[in-house]
């Protein structure tokens, strides 16, 4: 059976990187000071809503047991209150896994 991990990976990951690409190459070209700030500032709730929409579909299709969702609701919690970088809990998750406690 062959992997859908790749097509996933790039139907979740290809619109925002898409959307940020033009918007960049957009704000870059003008030369009206006022209104690429508005555009930058609009699109930060979008971002963080495509991220987080994103890491929903990620939990819902990889957490096959108690102790991996709560993990993953905890981690969700920690990196969203506190200023520890986000790949700490990766490696961490990602160490768990492997050992095969999660």
């Amino acid at each position: 059976m062959p992997s859908r991990a790749p097509p996933g990976a790039l139907a979740m990951c290809l619109p925002t990187a898409l959307l940020a690409y033009y918007v960049s190459r957009l704000v870059n070209r003008t030369s009206q000071p006022r209104w690429p700030g508005l555009i930058q500032a609009a699109l930060v709730p979008l971002s963080i809503g495509l991220m987080a929409a994103s890491a929903l579909i990620l939990a819902l299709f990889t957490d096959r047991t108690i102790a991996a969702l709560l993990l993953t609701a905890m981690v969700a919690v920690i990196t969203t209150v506190s200023r520890i970088n986000p790949h700490w809990f990766l490696l961490a998750g990602g160490a768990l896994g492997f050992a095969g406690i999660v």
